[in-house]
């Protein structure tokens, strides 16, 4: 169903990353017309300046999407600002061209609202196969109202699994904590995980454990072809910093050891099983030097784990 007149405020607003990937952009671009809940627009930032886009090229009729071509590329994190900067709808989410949704996702997520009330955030489960267009229906027990506290734990723990920047936010919310922060000194990783863990300090998180979004991962994703150590590290490293200052918030100060202590496993793991697939299987090589200065690295917060302890216990 099409509405027959744009909607100057739409409930929804969906922001679409694409750089030269029409076909994949194409499939992404038909799950959010297929969803069962109309009310809201698309806005395509495209990042590939040697060609336009529009929405004769893609053989769509409807004027809740629309095309935006830079004159000069953003990069990722800039392309997806500037779209939050032109939306028009309460609430906020972000995607790559290359993911998909379930056709319930917004109706799904509309429901949530309307049972627990507005929030700032409302986070979806993912997969990485097509299992997503099997998810027809939604149990009420899967939509799940959290404290931000909690939410926080369970996210640092991997007992939830979701993408920091694939959920709903409203509008306001998301312009207070300045959009989404690049980190690093390369292709930024962790910008995502960031706007979850910033999340730990609201009075209420909607979490729904349902694969509703589809994160396809393949040879031309960047998260799946760099091999930039330095730039995983140096995006580490700032999203220590910033997630520290948030463990020190009020309410959250008592869960500091163990906050820094998943966070501190997940980096780790995520380093070393970078540094094996995409430095040492592609070059054949083992670097010393990487390896020595990475775990001098992690040792500096190691050993804040054990201060902040004692000056826990000391209060």
């Amino acid at each position: 169903m099409k509405p027959e007149n744009e909607i100057a405020e739409p409930f929804f607003s969906i922001g679409v990353t694409t750089y030269n990937r029409k076909e994949m952009l194409k499939e992404c671009l038909g799950s959010i017309l297929a969803q069962t809940f109309i009310d809201y627009e698309v806005i395509v930032g495209n990042d590939y300046t040697e060609e336009k886009l529009s929405t004769d090229m893609f053989g769509i009729n409807d004027n809740r999407i629309k095309f935006v071509n830079y004159p000069r590329n953003l990069g990722e994190v800039g392309n997806m600002n500037a779209l939050l900067s032109m939306s028009h709808g309460k609430y906020f989410i972000w995607t790559a061209d290359d993911d998909m949704y379930s056709p319930i996702f917004f109706e799904t997520v509309f429901r949530s609202l309307k049972k627990f009330g507005s929030t700032s955030c409302i986070f979806t489960s993912f997969t990485k196969d097509n299992s997503y267009l099997e998810t027809t229906k939604i149990n009420d027990t899967k939509i799940q109202h959290l404290a931000g506290k909690e939410f926080l734990q369970r996210y640092l723990s991997r007992s939830i699994k979701l993408l920091g920047s694939y959920a709903f936010f409203k509008k306001n919310y998301l312009q207070r904590i300045g959009g989404i922060k690049k980190l690093g000194d390369g292709f930024g990783p962790y910008s995502d995980n960031l706007l979850a863990i910033k999340a730990g300090v609201l009075e209420k998180v909607i979490f729904i454990d349902a694969p509703l979004v589809f994160f396809r991962r393949h040879a031309e994703s960047l998260s799946s072809s760099s091999g930039d150590i330095h730039a995983l590290s140096s995006a580490q490293e700032e999203l220590l910093v910033e997630s520290i200052d948030i463990f020190k918030s009020e309410g959250l100060i008592e869960d500091f050891n163990s906050n820094l202590f998943f966070l501190l496993k997940w980096c780790m793991k995520d380093y070393f099983v970078f540094y094996i697939k995409r430095v040492v299987i592609r070059t054949g090589k083992l670097r010393w030097g990487n390896l020595i200065k990475y775990i001098l690295f992690v040792w500096k917060y190691i050993k804040m784990l054990s201060k902040e302890r004692l000056r826990i216990h000391d209060r």
